[in-house]
Order: structure tokens, then C-alpha cells, then sequence
């Protein structure tokens, strides 16, 4: 048990991990449904196409080819109240200024309508499951059931990255991490009808149990570490085509940090970490399969243009430019990358993840510095390799929440580095320092961040909701006058309720990090 209620001494730890499990699951699954009732429906991206493969999927269709046939389009039936989510959103769909109330009235009709998809060719794990909703209602009502489904998911592995911190962490920077990495772009995405959504959240539980494994508990790994790691590792590997790219990453970094003959005599030594590793790579080896054959990382060739005539150096320069924007929009760029948030935003994100690596890059051991900078680099890196390769035949494709579950590693992996042992030259510099007082900026510092963030994000979630209310320049107090398009839920309620979630999550996080016990008071 590394978890005490108080004594003499003061209160150390104020919870449980199986509290912590249900208070971050209820707090997070009220304000990713918050999302989802804020948004109109199809505001997300590509959320049509996963809707009806939802549909499909669930309902025993694996899509026939279309006559010519495609690398990409596969032809579905369904009914045709969700085949009008094909179309919903043309009047406002790419124009912020236009609010959502020139919506048509959504059609009840049950009668087959077959369109080509796009994404039938997709992982179909995700779909799965918020397919189910289908079953209840085939109608606007059950679009928004799939969304709730699809947040209860997101929520469920914030829930289970909440409980590793509390049950086996020493360094409850993590939390802190676990915040920063939930990015307005993670909020809306999840509550959505978008398999993105779950691998960033699935990606953030995944690098918080790498963090704690590698960094605190590998001489030792408790059996229930194992087990939630290769739970967690083989869910993520199936969620979507590049799914598997970023969990050898998270693997190899594991691997590094642990260092590879200590972990390879572990995995001689202890049967469930046998089970683990295989069920990961046997899950991986799956994914692999359906991904190849079945043709997942073909695409539409939607992407801004670039002359086929260019040489591989000068499209290196177009794709370069697009850097910039991949940073915005990884923080976000809501709706299909129309709705833009208030530069202070970006700028609060901005300024926590630089200040995390530099701070993380100097106190770190070697091997944690060159874990950290190359997850940092590769957030970069990776996306201008892989759109500067096909740039001339999809055009530039990528997108900032494309590679979230990368930068989220790199993000929650510094916290962890952050909140270690200082190495050597880092010694020297806070030498100085009482260990007391160095512990109360740190957590006043990290305290800090999450009140910042948790404002950010509620700016974030009272611009999306404006936007569709009222478009982007309408009138900043649209709720009290219940002025233009409002959610099912009403506009103040929404606000409200997300108001208070967001205070409630960032407190509770606030009051662990401030409370954190020492590490002579954890078993």
C-alpha cells in the first residue's frame, strides 16, 4: 500500500487509488460529455464517416467495393436518418462566423441507404464498441449516445492512469502531466465519434504507466503495473494505423530506460511479465495483419497540393512550413479546423511543455535526456518524413492531432523526469536550496500549472460552444439570453456543468499534488 490517510504528522495522501480511479473517471466523463453535448453533431472531423462504420461494423457489414473500385471508398448501407450525417453540416461546416441554427431538421426515416465510406478500411476495435449505441437509436439521439460512449472510453483510461499514479508512483508530477497532456484538441476529439479521440487518452494512461515502470519500479515491477501496462499496450496497438508506430516507441523507450539486459532478466525470471510482453506483441502482430491487408493506411488524397515536378528539397520546404500549424492545432484547432482558440491558450501550453523539457533536460540522468529530447524531436520529425514521402501523391495530409499520442509521451515522460532525483550538475545547481523549500516551489510551481491550464481549457470549451451558438463574433454572453443554436442540454446548464467539473478535477489534482506523501513515507 503506498497510500496513508493522515497520523500525527499531517495528512500526506487524502485518497485511496480506487477512490482516485472513480473520482478522475466521474470528473472526466462529465466534462468530455460536457464536449459532447457542445458540439453539434458531425463538428467533428471525419465524424460522419466513423458514425456510419460504427453503424456498419455493429451491424455485421464489412463494406463491398465500390464499381471502379478503390484503395480507399467501400460502400455501406444504412439507414437513412444517419446517411444524413453525410450532408448535416454543409451550411455552417468550415465557416466560424456561421452559426449552427441553419441546421436542417435531422430525418427519422429507417429506410437502407448505401454510401461509400472512407474509413471502413480502419481498426474496427473502436467502432465496436460505440456501435452499440446504434442498437437503442438509429437517430440524432443515438449519434449523441456513440459520443457519450466514446468519452466514457477516454475517461475510463484517464481513470486507470490516476489509479497507477496513486498506487505506485512516488512522483506525483504525474499528475500535473496527465493535465498538461489532456489538450482542449484530447477533449473534443474524445467526446466525439473519432477512434483519435481514444488513442490520445488511451496514448496518455500508456505513457504514465511507462513513466512510472521505467522510471520508479523496475528493479521491482508489481504484478498489477504488468498487467495494466500490457492491458493498456495491446488495447492501444489496435485502435488505429499508426497506432503500433507509437507503442514500439513507448516499448523502446521502456527499454531504454530500464536498460535491456536488467529487463530481459526480468522477463526470464517472472511468468507475468512473460504473459504481458506476449500479449502485446501478439496483439501487435494483429494489428499489423489487419493494417496490411486490409489496406488501413491508404488515404484520400485530400492534401494541400504540392507540383509534382518539385524536387524532394523543395517539398521538404513546403511540408516544413506546415510545422507551425501542427503545433496549433495539436493544442487546437477545433471543428474540421475552423474554430481557432484565444492565443492565450496556445501561449499557456506553449510556455508549460517548453518549461517542462528545459527543467527535464537539466536534471535528468542521461539516459532520461536522451528519452525526452528524442520523443521531443520525433514529434516533429516523424510527420515531415512521412508527409514529405507521399507529399506529391496525397498532397500535405497530416494533422497536429495525428501525432497527440506521441507528444503526449514526450510531455508526460519529462513530468516524470522532473519530478526525480536531480542528477549531478543539476545537483550542484539547487544545492543550495533547503530540501523543504525546493519541495514547496515545485509543488506551488505544479499547482500552478494545472490552475492556469483548467482556466485555458473552460476558455477552450466557452469558445467552442459560442462558435456554434452564435458563430465566432457574436455576442459574448449568448447563455444568458439563450441567443442562437443551443445543445440538448441547454447553454448555461453546459457551461455550467463544465465550469464546476473543470474546478473539481483540477482541485482534486491540485490537492494531491500539494499533498503529496515523501518518499521515506511510501512503502
Amino acid at each position: 500500500m503506498n497510500w496513508r490517510e493522515g497520523g500525527a504528522a499531517g495528512p500526506r495522501v487524502l485518497i485511496s487509488p480506487r477512490s482516485a480511479f472513480f473520482l478522475v473517471l466521474a470528473l472526466a466523463f462529465a466534462s468530455l460529455a460536457c464536449w459532447s453535448f457542445a458540439s453539434p453533431l458531425i463538428a467533428a472531423p471525419d465524424e460522419q464517416a466513423h458514425v456510419l462504420r460504427a453503424y456498419a461494423l455493429d451491424h455485421g457489414q464489412l463494406g463491398s467495393s465500390t464499381t471502379p473500385p478503390s484503395k480507399v471508398l467501400e460502400n455501406v448501407t444504412v439507414p437513412t436518418s444517419l446517411f444524413y450525417t453525410a450532408i448535416y453540416p454543409i451550411c455552417w461546416h468550415m465557416h466560424a462566423d456561421i452559426p449552427a441554427t441553419c441546421s436542417a431538421a435531422w430525418p427519422t426515416s429507417e429506410k437502407p441507404t448505401t454510401i461509400p465510406i472512407y474509413v471502413d478500411h480502419y481498426p474496427p476495435l473502436y467502432y465496436l464498441f460505440v456501435g452499440t449505441a446504434s442498437y437503442v437509436s438509429q437517430e440524432r439521439s443515438g449519434v449523441y449516445m456513440m459520443r457519450l460512449i466514446s468519452s466514457l472510453m477516454g475517461a475510463i483510461m484517464l481513470a486507470v492512469a490516476a489509479y497507477a499514479i496513486a498506487r505506485w508512483s512516488r512522483r506525483r508530477a504525474l499528475y500535473a502531466g496527465m493535465y498538461v497532456a489532456l489538450v482542449p484538441e484530447a477533449y473534443f476529439l474524445s467526446s466525439a465519434v473519432n477512434p483519435g479521440g481514444f488513442e490520445i487518452m488511451t496514448s496518455i494512461c500508456l505513457w504514465t504507466l511507462v513513466a512510472i515502470f521505467a522510471l520508479e519500479r523496475r528493479a521491482d515491477p508489481p504484478k498489477g503495473l504488468v498487467v495494466s501496462l500490457g492491458v493498456v499496450a495491446s488495447v492501444f496497438v489496435l485502435i488505429r494505423g499508426l497506432s503500433p508506430l507509437w507503442l514500439a516507441l513507448a516499448g523502446a523507450s521502456l527499454i531504454f530506460l530500464s536498460g535491456p539486459r536488467a529487463l530481459y532478466e526480468q522477463v526470464k525470471a517472472r511468468r507475468e511479465l512473460q504473459f504481458a510482453g506476449g500479449g502485446v506483441v501478439a496483439t501487435a502482430l494483429l494489428a499489423l495483419a489487419w493494417i496490411f491487408t486490409q489496406g488501413t493506411l491508404n488515404i484520400l488524397p485530400v492534401g494541400a497540393a504540392v507540383p509534382k515536378s518539385d524536387s524532394m528539397f523543395a517539398v521538404l520546404r513546403v511540408v516544413m512550413g506546415f510545422v507551425q500549424g501542427w503545433l496549433r492545432e495539436s493544442v487546437g484547432i477545433l471543428g474540421w479546423l475552423d474554430t481557432e482558440l484565444p492565443s492565450v491558450v496556445y501561449q499557456s501550453w506553449y510556455a508549460v511543455v517548453i518549461g517542462v523539457l528545459v527543467v527535464a533536460l537539466a536534471r535528468g540522468g542521461w539516459r532520461e535526456k536522451i528519452v525526452v529530447a528524442t520523443l521531443s524531436a520525433l514529434t516533429v520529425v516523424i510527420p515531415v518524413a512521412l508527409v514529405t514521402r507521399q507529399a506529391k501523391v496525397l498532397g500535405v495530409v497530416w494533422q497536429g492531432r495525428d501525432n497527440l499520442p506521441l507528444a503526449v509521451g514526450a510531455v508526460i515522460m519529462a513530468f516524470a523526469v522532473c519530478a526525480g532525483p536531480a542528477q549531478r550538475n543539476a545537483r550542484r545547481a539547487i544545492a543550495r536550496f533547503d530540501e523543504g523549500l525546493r519541495r514547496r516551489i515545485s509543488k506551488f510551481t505544479l499547482v500552478g500549472v494545472v490552475g492556469v491550464l483548467a482556466i485555458a481549457n473552460f476558455l477552450s470549451f466557452y469558445t467552442n460552444l459560442r462558435r456554434y451558438a452564435v458563430g465566432r463574433y457574436g455576442p459574448a454572453f449568448f447563455f444568458l439570453h439563450h441567443q442562437g443554436w443551443s445543445p440538448p442540454t441547454g447553454q448555461f446548464a453546459t457551461l455550467l456543468v463544465y465550469g464546476l467539473a473543470t474546478v473539481a478535477f483540477a482541485g482534486i489534482l491540485m490537492v494531491w499534488i500539494w499533498f503529496s506523501p515523501r518518499p521515506d513515507e511510501l512503502a
